[in-house]
Order: C-alpha cells, then structure tokens, then sequence
C-alpha cells in the first residue's frame, strides 16, 4: 500500500476510535504535560533521522504518538517563542521579539485559560529567561523558576541542569490533582555545552549531542517518576522544541540572529494514547503558533477566537488541513547589535528571508544557494503575505533599548549578557548602512572570541581580536566598549578614554559609556571631570546606583557634604537599594557624626551584601566612637573572616585587647599574624617593636 492510501486507510479507522474515543472518556478533562527542550534541533534527535543520536525517551514518545516532520519556530529566541507556544500568538501579535521583554499582563495563556477551567497549573523552568518577570507566570499556580548554577564562580546562577529540573518536577507534581497542566521546561543544549559524566566522554567531539542525550535521560526520569504515581493516564503528552542551534552553520555558533532551518526546525510530538495512533508522522509545514490550540482542542476546551494559530486535531485524526505560510522573524541582531532585522516566509516549497540583500530557497533542498529575483513570482507573493504580519514598533525599540541602561532591569541585563543575549553596551540601530547580518556575523564571532580570551585573561590576545573588528567595523560600540575596558583595567588610561569617548560620541544616551568616563577621570584623579560624567549618567537613568556611588565618593572626596548628601537621600527617596550607595551614605553620615544613621547604613550595607568586609570594619569604628567595644571586636572578626589577609584588621584587633580589654596575650598574637602577613611592610618595624614589649612584660 503506498503512503497517500495508506494515510487515507488510517483516517477512516482512526475516526471511528476517536467517536468511540470522545463518547466513552466521562466528563472529567484530560490532563496536559508539556515539555519544551530549549536550544534543540529536530535534526539531532534520533526519530528525526539522526543515526548517531542516544535519545530513547523522546524517539520513544514519538513511536506511542505524532511526530510532526515540518514543525518550525517562528523566532530563533528562547522568550518570545515560548511565549508563542503558550498563547498561540505570533511575536508580531505579542509584540515580544525577543529575550528581556515581558509579555503583556492579562494575556490569554495555556496556563491561565486552563486554570479558569479548574485545571491545577504548574512549571518549573530551567533558565533566568523565563522567570517570573518575564510574564509568562501568570495562572500558575506553581512557577518554580529558582535556579542554581552559573556560568561563572560567585556569580548569581543563571540556569540549572537537566536532572535538577526533574527533580524540582517531580517534587512539584506532590501537590498537584486532577486535571492539571505541568510546564517542564530543559535548557541544557544551551551554548557552551558541558554534558555531565557519562555524556561528556560518550560524546567526545560532539558535546552538543551529549546534552540532548542528557536531557533525554531526565525526561525519561520524569516520565517514569510521575507513571509510578499515576499521574500520566488520560494525559496529553507534547514535546516541543523552542528553537535550534547554528554549530557554525552560515558562520552562527549559537541562534538568534539567522532564519535558517538549523535555527527554526524543531521537534515537536504529541501523544495521547486512546485518541492520537502509534507513529502517526505529520508532513505537512507547521508552526509552533499552532500548538497551544491544537492542545486545547484536544484537551476539550474552548480555544479563543482571533488567534493566531489553529488546532491541527483534524491532522491527528488523519484529515487534511489547507497548507498554511509560516512567519518568521529574527530581530536579535538588531537590538543586539544593530544589524538589519529578518523577516520572512516559509511555504511547503520556498523560503523567503528579507533583508538588505534578500534570500529565497528551495528550502527542503539547500539553503546554500540563494535563488533571488526581484522578478521571481515567489518573492512578489511572500513580500505580499509579510504585509500581514507588524514590523517591530518604535515602543518595542524604545523598551528594548532602554533595557542596557534602566537599572530596574539591570538584573535582568545582567542575566541576558551572562547567557550570551545582549552585548555590554546598547544597540546601534541609527547606523548608516545598516549591516546586513549575513556580512556581519563573522563579527558576533569575533567579539565572543574576544571575550573567551579575556575571561582567560588572554589579554594581548584579546585586545588583537577586539582591533580587528574595529579595522573592519571602526563603530562598533560593543568592540569600543570592551577595548576602553580593557585600556582602563590594564591602566591604559589616555587609550581607555580615546574609546570611550568615541563610544559617547556614538551613543549620546548610552548611560555606560558616560559611566566609564566618570570612572577613568576619578581613577586618574579628575575629579571635577568624574563628577560631571556621573551626573550625565544620572540625567539618562537616574536610579543607576553605580554612578550615584561613584558621584557620592567624588563629592566627599572634595568635601561637598551638602551635595553629597543631596545625591544620596534622592537615590534612596527614588528605591535604589544598593550596598555601594549605602556604604557612601555610612561614609557621609561617619563623617559628620551621625553614628546611629552611620551604623544603620553600614548595617544595610552588610544585609545587601554579606561580603563586605569594608562595611564591617565600619561598623566595627562606629561601635567603638560609640563606646561598644565588644561590638567592635566582634565586627572586626567578621571583616577578618570575609578578608582573612587584611593586616589592618588584626592590628586593630590587637589594638583593641590590647588597650581596651586589657588582654596582651591575645594582643600579641594578632600582632604576630599581622607582621607574619607583610613582614618587611611600612608598618612592620612598628609592630616588632609592639611584640617586643609585649613578650617582655610577659616575662616579666
């Protein structure tokens, strides 16, 4: 039997099991487990054709359910196209394009229409992208987002592996009941891939792979822990991939800038045993717009009118569908870095991507060969069908650019450049000649190079790599920033401010750039100069905490209290909550003998952070003005024990014994750890001296 009559002979029967089906369930909903595997292309798992692939749970789901063939993305991003598949809308419906943004309150979503149908809702998700402030939250009832790992040593933990997520699954479904919707979300095949043991030796040369064998192993742990407490019957199973990844096809590494399959094509497969049959394989091109739908209407529940997707039941069931366009954006690279943005269309046959030099495929066959013609019918059709779908508005920019430079978003700038998202400095998209990304990704490359080499402390290295881009992209404001960072620490400082106040020049309203100046000139003892780049800083975000320190310091270094205290007390009246601009604060108050709000802005600092040695030894000065001598021994062990090579705190230490307590013995030996610190130091004859006559009146 051919494959048309074979499809057709497999609808009529799958028909009549799924009126049997329909009539035979009860009143009580099915209930819905989705897990979405961030960074995961299609083409890496082994029921897509991948022969090297080690993935059994999922080639197993898709053997008990459907596998859709042409599923594809609609954004290369981990945000936006999870929100896609959450409310089955388009990010151009949305207007959430890309990592950092929020999707809008009161948005219809899986969770929140299922909730108000009595379902109890729960997610855990495995990367800072998707936590609560992100929007995507609301109706559940359990949003586990805490993570635990980091891509770098003390740094706050930006994502957390695959068997702790199962983990954090299994825990949560103890307190979930029928019928429920639980969100599980994998991150692991996230750039850099570091598979743990055994994975990491079985995929020798190719890590990528070893993280998708990985994740594949927790999903069979949580499908295994939630069957033996039977919680899987009569439960909608769909497996999604948000986006794939480049592996330096076209020169990407990673994702979000391109529209190419290796970026859009990923798995999708839903099972559901009594009503989807045993690999049942959809060809037909489909997006992830649809899926929200497609499970609603399989979970039998109202799907809202005016979407932008539609269920795809009636392929499950075997009956044709009309083919449908697929819209496909990509608006990283403008944001990021201030390339041209990609928009485009997929049909069954072509793909069409605009862009400052346009591309058209026979997709299915190449992407290598681009077959553009102004002339060709294809172009004039896609050009037409992208009229339907809103470019990104002048409130999307404005949100996104302010994203760098707002420091209520700062943790969440902070967390997108850890995971590689946004550049260390704002986006140039007023550039004339706006780079087409196809010419340009060679420079993303570049500068992640860069900062690899420079994490290693390659710095001549680095500073090699960071020139070249220049040479060939002289305003490029992320390569300017890095550079003036790298003069600057290095103590480069005529060159530091060179590229500083180029990128200033560049970007006016680039809040960093001014802030750097502000640093240089009060290094180098500028202070007039510092001061005047603080406030400029301050008059484009005025609740960047860094600057409003640093402005403080200047301002109590020349003994304009009344200033300083002005530049405080309006930080703290606005809600800044930081440890510098409370140290500064400790300072100014310690200055004019304000103890008690002295000691209580130490105190705060010390809350905010508990590594501050240089708050505790305050802390410890403004007990003994006060006469709290225990207390000021106590606060020096503390700055002792977070700085445990500090000479100055053991000298103090021993000075307190010594004078106050009246304990040589403990006095001496706080000296001795103190000279055994530096023992030819400027302070190291005195404290012979102090040792010598504290053993002699021993002995004595």
């Amino acid at each position: 039997m051919g494959w048309p009559a074979l499809i057709a002979a497999c609808a009529g029967a799958l028909a009549i099991s799924l009126g049997a089906f329909a009539a035979t369930r009860g009143d009580e909903p099915p209930n819905l487990l989705l897990i979405t595997l961030d960074t995961t292309r299609a083409d890496h798992l082994g029921c897509y054709g991948h022969a090297q692939a080690r993935t059994p749970t999922l080639d197993g789901l898709a053997q008990r359910g459907a596998l859709f063939e042409d599923a594809h993305a609609h954004v290369p991003l981990t945000l936006p196209s999870h929100a896609v598949m959450l409310t089955g809308n388009l990010p151009s419906t949305l207007n959430l394009r890309v990592n950092g943004l929020t999707l809008r309150r009161g948005t219809a979503t899986l969770a929140t229409i299922l909730k108000a149908n009595g379902y109890w809702t729960g997610a855990v998700v495995a990367s800072a992208i998707l936590d609560r402030d992100r929007g995507l939250g609301e109706g559940f009832d359990v949003y586990d987002d805490r993570m635990t790992h980091s891509g770098k040593p003390g740094a706050p933990a930006e994502e957390r592996p695959a068997q702790e997520v199962t983990a954090a699954a299994l825990n949560v479904s103890q307190r979930l009941h029928r019928p429920y919707f639980l969100w599980i979300h994998y991150y692991d095949p996230h750039y850099p891939y570091r598979p743990p043991q055994p994975y990491t030796g079985d995929f020798e040369g190719r890590s990528y792979d070893g993280e998708i064998a990985y994740v594949d192993s927790a999903v069979a742990g949580l499908l295994d822990g939630l069957k033996q407490r039977g919680l899987l019957h009569d439960t909608v199973i769909a497996v999604a991939g948000d986006h794939g990844e480049g592996l330096m096809e076209h020169g990407e590494r990673e994702h979000g800038v391109f529209l190419y399959e290796y970026a859009l094509h990923v798995p999708l497969i839903i099972v559901f045993e009594g009503s989807i049959r045993s690999g049942l394989h959809v060809p037909q091109l489909r997006g992830l717009v649809d899926l929200a739908p497609t499970l609603l209407d399989l979970l039998r529940t109202k799907v809202p009118d005016h979407l932008d997707g539609e269920s795809l039941r009636p392929l499950l069931e075997g009956r044709a569908m009309p083919p449908k366009p697929v819209y496909i954006e990509s608006y990283h690279g403008f944001f990021s870095y201030g390339w041209a943005p990609l928009r485009g269309i997929v049909t069954e046959r072509w793909k069409y991507i605009q862009a400052p030099k346009p591309e058209l495929y026979e997709w299915h066959t190449s992407e290598m060969k681009n077959l553009f013609r102004p002339s060709a019918p294809e172009v004039s059709d896609a050009m037409a069908m992208l009229k339907r779908y809103a470019e990104a508005d002048q409130a999307e920019k404005t949100i996104m650019e302010t994203i760098p430079n707002d420091p209520a978003s700062a943790e969440t700038a902070r967390r997108l450049m850890a995971l590689g998202y946004l550049p260390e400095s704002n986006v140039r998209t007023a550039e004339p000649g706006i780079l087409d990304p196809k010419d340009a990704i060679g420079i993303q490359e570049e500068l992640r190079r860069a900062t690899d080499l420079l994490d290693m402390h390659q710095v001549q290295a680095g500073i090699v790599t960071l020139q070249s881009v220049l040479e060939r992209n002289p305003h490029n404001v992320p390569a300017l920033s890095m550079l003036g960072d790298v003069y600057l620490t290095g103590g480069q400082h005529g060159r530091a401010e060179e590229c500083f106040v180029e990128v200033a020049r560049l970007e006016p309203r680039m809040e960093s750039a001014h802030l750097a100046l502000g640093r240089l000139y009060q290094r180098t003892g500028r202070l007039d100069d510092a001061a005047k780049e603080y406030r400029t800083t301050l008059s484009i975000s005025p609740r960047t905490s860094a600057a409003v320190a640093s402005l403080a310091q200047v301002l109590l270094a020349q003994n304009r209290l009344p200033e300083a205290r002005e530049v405080l007390e309006s930080a703290l009246a606005r809600g800044v909550q930081d440890a510098d601009v409370y140290f500064q604060t400790g300072i100014l108050e310690a200055t004019t003998k304000n103890w008690e709000r002295a000691r209580f802005a130490f105190a705060k600092t010390m809350a905010l952070d508990p590594r501050r040695d240089d708050a505790a030894a305050n802390l410890a000065r403004v007990a003994y003005e006060q006469g709290r001598i225990d207390e000021a021994i106590a606060d020096y062990e503390r700055a002792l024990r977070i700085a445990p090579r500090n000479g100055d705190y053991l000298v103090r230490l021993g000075s307190l014994y010594q004078r106050e307590k009246g304990d040589r013995q403990r006095a001496l030996g706080y000296y001795q750890r103190a000279l055994a610190l530096d023992p030819d130091g400027a302070a190291a004859a005195q404290l012979r001296q102090l040792i010598g006559q504290l053993q002699a009146t021993g002995a004595e």
